[in-house]
């Protein structure tokens, strides 16, 4: 071949593209036999007096419009489809199908197919009278089939009847075979056994159930509409999609019949993106681009990002220069025709991708916002969510994040765009949590949780980010089974990454704090290996939480150095590595100068950044170091400003170790004759507090608070006490030994 005859295949208007209207298939044939049979019931119905059901009309409707937009079907599964729920068909009509069929292919010949496609014969399906009107979706599909068939010469007639037995043959063949015979007036009969099959026969069907049958064919309006609701529904519901393998067969079976299709392409790519298989999903990228005509930039509208997405790709796996070279191509695509939605899209990335987000141009853009920009609307919301995003992760003051959001509300309500409105509610949720308003995050959570039908977000990221946070809190709120049960149901509806990022994240969290609450180090360390794969940053600060759990304050101190060396860190995991190295002060003994300038500077950051649970956490920790230092009413102050704080968006560990710190300072604050009286007041707080540390398996706290009693009982004299409070703690230790090395830690 050529270079010319090379550019004339690529060219979209050559004649190698296959024609606008497809030859009709076997399946199209026999989809008419059914319809020619519904309008012949219907019309002896009406010529007698009786009323069909409107159920029974409804469901062969809904049959018709399944039959139409879905792909082409062998007969046997057309039976299939005719003989179970919801579009079972009586069984006087699927007895006429099976006979016309029969005599179709059988009794009659060629001139059966002639006398069908005859004008005469479709004007009688096309009757308003029996409930088909022309103009409608089903009498278009005749209509087409009909203008093609009477085009036909004879000998493609003949070439096209031998297609429709062989069709049939082939299905009355499976059926035969199958756990189900046809009803009596077809070829087979119930009381008849039929004839063995002989070992090609049985070979026939399992060596070609792999192929694509060849006389069914994707229609490029059945492909769209396949593309189109598998695509929604990797989208938005994973688990209701086909599953990958079966989903790559049928990708495959459109390539095959359509292969100028760029939208098949793409739906590959997201398929094999959810089974992380990255090199062929880059191969469908590159793929769908070299066939992306210009005449379909502006017909697929939802598929004319492949530059975007392949930069995207490029950009998750590090690869800076070639993401920015398929932008700069993106970007030049779309200037070429217009296209501002996709330049903009390709701007905001190729700013993010640099370094440079203008977030003051978004808002401006948003405060100009017309409804006549609608296909402007979608990228102004996703840029409103991430600048949320970001500026959550850089600490910014919750009111402006929540200005922007406002924004985002006020587009989304305004234009229906439900997707992004559940992707708000979720956001909400996550950035309440990060300033502490636990409460309120787990009220958006379950308010997303309890609208998820109305939003049709059964699979969507906003769910599982949801799901994920409420499945934490519960456990912090000691609820161990509902949280399990909340992971277990994220697991069911988001199988794959990324949409299973966020709950596979919160479960590692869930592992990391019980191992560390019940001493379980290896079950802690295994987790944050599992997380590091996620969230390395994150990984990194969870294992120094448990090496200062565990009293390692070596280890935990060398990787809080190698995190606080590095520049990009999210604000609030920053705090939390400074407090972090305060424990690590606080338990060496080093807390005269470090810890307090520490924990001053991090509750000085909080307090800008409107952080008020993690301000309360912080002065929890100060209160310790201050009785340490000798200072108890200073420390007494600390603990009574946070109590109300931790009391309120807190977990149940928190709670519990804030009455215990709360009680050793108001002990500290009282002279030396008053202090047994304060003790015996405040038995039921640590009652409680060790109850709370009970429901969290948090053994070594629990023995803490039996330490402390029956330290404190002995000092005072009371021995009764004194020894309920040692034959507790003896007993809870048997129980549950914990080593001493982890008894009296921070």
């Amino acid at each position: 071949m050529n270079l010319f005859e090379e550019l004339d295949t690529l060219d979209p208007s050559s004649k190698l593209v296959p024609p606008r209207i497809e030859t009709p298939t076997p399946h199209k044939v026999a989809v008419l036999i059914l319809l020619k049979q519904y309008v012949k019931e219907k019309k002896s119905s009406m010529d007698t007096g009786i009323t069909m059901r409107p159920q029974r009309r409804r469901m062969f409707c809904m049959l018709m419009f399944k039959l139409v937009q879905e792909a082409d079907m062998t007969y046997n599964e057309l039976h299939n489809l005719l003989t179970t729920r919801p579009y079972k068909l009586d069984n006087l009509m699927l007895e006429s199908f099976e006979k016309a069929m029969s005599e179709f292919c059988g009794t009659a010949s060629i001139e059966a197919l002639f006398d069908f496609a005859e004008m005469q014969n479709i004007d009688t399906l096309l009757n308003e009278d029996y409930g088909v009107s022309q103009f409608s979706m089903v009498g278009v599909y005749v209509r087409r089939i009909a203008v093609v068939l009477e085009r036909f010469t004879f000998a493609e007639m003949m070439c096209m009847y031998r297609n429709i037995c062989a069709y049939y043959e082939r299905g009355i063949r499976a059926l035969a075979t199958g756990p189900r015979k046809l009803i009596a007036g077809g070829v087979l009969h119930r009381a008849d056994t039929p004839p063995a099959v002989t070992g090609a026969e049985q070979e026939q069907p399992e060596s070609s159930s792999g192929e694509s049958n060849t006389l069914s064919k994707w229609a490029p309006k059945q492909a769209k509409f396949f593309i189109n609701k598998q695509s929604e529904l990797l989208d938005n519901d994973e688990s209701s999609a086909l599953s990958p393998k079966e989903l790559q067969r049928k990708v495959q079976e459109i390539i095959q019949d359509l292969p100028l299709s760029t939208t098949s392409y793409f739906l590959g790519y997201m398929n094999q993106l959810r089974v992380r298989d990255y090199y062929n999903a880059l191969s469908a990228l590159h793929r769908a681009l070299d066939r992306s005509p210009v005449r379909l930039m502006s017909q697929e509208k939802g598929y004319q990002y492949f530059c975007i997405n392949l930069a995207v790709l490029h950009a998750a796996f590090g690869h800076r220069d070639e993401a920015l070279a398929a932008l700069r191509e993106s970007i030049m695509l779309a200037q070429e025709h217009g296209d501002k939605r996709s330049l903009n899209l390709a701007n905001t990335w190729h700013c993010l991708l640099r370094d440079e987000l203008p977030l003051s141009y978004v808002q401006r853009s948003v405060a100009d916002i017309s409804d006549a920009d609608g296909n402007m609307l979608q990228n102004y919301t996703l840029a409103l969510h991430f600048a949320v995003k970001l500026g959550t992760v850089a600490g910014y003051q919750p009111l402006r994040l929540f200005d922007l959001l406002q924004h985002s509300d006020h587009l989304t309500n305004r234009n229906n765009l439900s997707n992004h409105a559940s992707e708000a509610l979720a956001l909400r949720s996550a950035v309440w949590c990060a300033y502490g308003r636990h409460e309120l995050s787990a009220l958006y959570a379950q308010l997303l949780l309890s609208v998820r039908q109305r939003f049709n977000s059964g699979g969507s990221a906003g769910l599982g980010s949801a799901l994920a946070s409420y499945a934490m809190w519960l456990h912090l709120q000691g609820e161990l089974r509902l949280a399990r049960v909340l992971l277990h149901r994220a697991r069911e509806q988001l199988p794959r990454m990324p949409s299973a990022e966020c709950w596979m994240i919160s479960q590692c969290h869930v592992i990391i704090q019980s191992g560390i609450y019940r001493c379980r180090w290896h079950d802690a360390f295994k987790a944050c290996d599992q997380l590091h794969l996620l969230d390395a940053a994150a990984a990194m600060q969870q294992r120094a939480a448990i090496y200062v759990a565990k009293r390692e304050f070596y280890n935990a101190r060398r990787l809080l150095d190698k995190l606080a060396a590095r520049s990009e860190l999210p604000f609030l995991l920053r705090m939390r590595i400074q407090v972090l190295l305060a424990y690590c002060s606080l338990a060496e003994g080093s807390f005269s100068s470090e810890a307090v300038t520490l924990l001053l500077r991090v509750a000085e950051d909080m307090s800008d950044s409107q952080m008020d649970y993690e301000l309360a956490m912080v002065d929890m920790l100060l209160a310790q170091v201050l009785l340490m230092l000798g200072m108890p009413q200073k420390a007494y102050q600390a603990i009574k400003r946070s109590m109300d704080d931790i009391h309120i968006n807190g977990g149940l560990y928190e709670r519990a170790k804030t009455d215990f710190v709360f009680v050793r300072c108001l002990l500290a604050i009282k002279d030396a004759d008053a202090r047994k009286a304060q003790l015996l007041k405040s038995l039921d707080i640590l009652e409680r507090a060790a109850q709370s540390f009970k429901q969290l398996s948090a053994h070594a706290k629990v023995l803490d608070v039996y330490v402390f009693l029956a330290q404190r009982f002995n000092e005072y004299g009371e021995r009764g006490l004194r020894n309920k409070y040692a034959g507790e703690f003896r007993r809870y230790f048997m129980e549950h030994p914990i080593p001493r090395e982890y008894l009296g830690g921070p």
